[in-house]
């Protein structure tokens, strides 16, 4: 009896162990949990950092060399040059692909080059430290100028120090070369992040991920969460209410250049109703990278895309209504932000407060296939461009409006633009050096019909050019019939030269296909 009463005090200290420890277990957890929580918040502030997946592999200086996509290693690297810290914290950087040459390649092989990405959610204020040790560091600028960003710059350190307040996307450049700038994705944070998929909901979490092509039906959302590649392609046809959003990054550097012959849109939803896209990133696009077709009341808000593949166009609208794109970062090795006509006709199209670099063609480019299906009586009418930074522009127009075949193209705004660097006309850019281009072409690469149509009512307000080329612009119809007519330019600057006459403005006009074209 005395022993089974000992065994059951045994057993008693035992389990009251076990409480304790399961106690002093759960304080810890918690003061743990505290502590994580002060880690990302503190003076007002709140971060979020994100991990990149383990599996990619650290690029080496053989990755780096410049060379086309068949004679170098082209995939989604770990960035080791480039170190960026947050708040103290560690921050993951990428190695993405963009092409610096502004020349294009009959072979589709122009030569590859790297730069590195970053991104990161906050609130409040972000304190920045950015590390080059394999650089020469002598300077850097931050953009968008706008901000007026004074850097703390430690030649010796070869750091670059600096604060943010406000989310948003943010390039920095060294020494004054585009060679390995920066580019860093400052997010609002998410406060309705899911952690797992559910009813309509497709949650791909962080890590890298494989997935050929994902096709959404009615009603469904894709969340890519922070941390997550995947190597594949996103699209709908027919589909109504489809949501794409996240915090991860979409690659398609697993296929091979389009080279003319197979494009995997990464972002591609045709004949849609009411697709929204989201903050999602978007690198390594085999050719054009968001592209919608013949699709209703669509959203593209703060999506970051990088291309550096021949026909690598940005955001491409063909035949689309309603549509409402804002808050993008858009670098792209084709034109930046496309609408055409390849069915019917396209209307009610805004983009807003955007950032651009254009590496090749041009930034905002309506055209040049203006009626590629040869339907009766098409426009593309109620565009505008407003609130535009445009960090740097080497080849072809900032602004155009291109009719290559029988469309009416009306009701054109550009307003609020701003050319941080302008150096049109660069490679073999030269045969379309212009800052403005509005042209009816008499022969095209890209005409589908044989008879043109006009440009009625553009308005082109407050661009500035702040540094680079003092670039010519050209104003040209098809002949006296099919004529570009009331274009209305006002507050128009050039390297601090406010233009107040199209002479003064360098513009080649056409007086027997043009009418009433004024500025001010």
């Amino acid at each position: 009896m005395k022993k089974i009463k000992a065994i059951m005090i045994i057993e008693w200290f035992a389990i009251l162990a076990l409480i304790v420890t399961a106690v002093a277990a759960g304080k810890h957890l918690k003061d743990r949990t505290e502590e994580v929580s002060k880690m990302i918040s503190f003076e007002g502030s709140k971060l979020v950092l994100y991990e990149g997946p383990k599996s990619l592999k650290d690029a080496t200086k053989e990755d780096l060399v410049s060379a086309s996509e068949k004679d170098r290693n082209f995939a989604l690297l770990h960035c080791t040059d480039t170190q960026v810290k947050v708040d103290g914290y560690d921050c993951y950087v990428y190695d993405t692909n963009v092409n610096n040459s502004r020349e294009w390649h009959a072979d589709y092989l122009p030569p590859q080059s790297r730069t590195p990405i970053t991104y990161f959610d906050f609130e409040g204020v972000a304190k920045i430290v950015v590390s080059v040790p394999d650089m020469d560091l002598k300077s850097v600028k931050i953009s968008p100028l706008s901000y007026d960003i004074k850097p703390e710059v430690d030649t010796a350190a070869k750091t670059v120090s600096f604060t943010i307040t406000k989310p948003d996307n943010y390039t920095l450049m060294f020494n004054d070369s585009t060679d390995r700038a920066l580019h860093i994705f400052a997010n609002p944070i998410d406060p309705n992040a899911p952690t797992k998929s559910s009813d309509n909901l497709k949650y791909i979490g962080p890590g890298e991920w494989n997935i050929e092509n994902i096709v959404l039906e009615d009603n469904q959302t894709l969340y890519l969460a922070g941390g997550a590649v995947v190597h594949g392609i996103i699209n709908s046809n027919y589909a109504k209410n489809v949501t794409v959003e996240g915090r991860g990054i979409l690659d398609g550097s697993g296929f091979e250049g389009w080279m003319g012959k197979t494009a995997y849109i990464p972002l591609k939803f045709d004949n849609c109703d009411s697709v929204t896209l989201k903050d999602i990133i978007v690198l390594n696009p085999n050719a054009w990278v968001c592209s919608a077709k013949s699709s209703t009341g669509g959203v593209i808000d703060g999506i970051r895309i990088i291309s550096s593949r021949p026909n690598g166009d940005g955001i491409t609208l063909q035949s689309c209504t309603n549509y409402k794109v804002s808050n993008c970062f858009v670098r792209s090795w084709d034109d930046s932000l496309v609408i055409k006509n390849y069915e019917g006709s396209s209307s009610d199209i805004s983009f807003k407060n955007m950032q651009l670099w254009t590496d090749l063609a041009q930034s905002m480019e309506i055209g040049y296939e203006t009626n590629k299906g040869k339907q009766p009586e098409v426009y593309i009418s109620g565009i505008s461009f407003e609130d535009i930074t445009v960090l740097n522009n080497f080849h072809k127009p900032v602004i155009s409006v291109h009719n290559a075949d029988d469309a009416t193209i009306k009701d054109i705004t550009f307003k609020n633009i701003t050319v941080e660097n302008a150096q049109m006309g660069s490679g073999d850019g030269d045969e379309m050096p212009y800052l403005i281009d509005l042209h009816i072409p008499k022969t095209s690469n890209w005409t589908s019909t044989k008879e043109r149509g006009q440009i009625d009512g553009v308005t082109i307000d407050n661009v500035k050019v702040l540094s680079g080329k003092f670039s010519p612009s050209r104003i040209e119809g098809f002949d006296d019939t099919h004529k570009i007519k009331n274009v209305a330019i006002s507050n128009l600057e050039i390297l601090g030269e406010k233009i107040t006459s199209l002479d003064q403005g360098k513009f080649e006009i056409d007086p027997d296909t043009t009418e009433n074209i004024t500025i001010q």
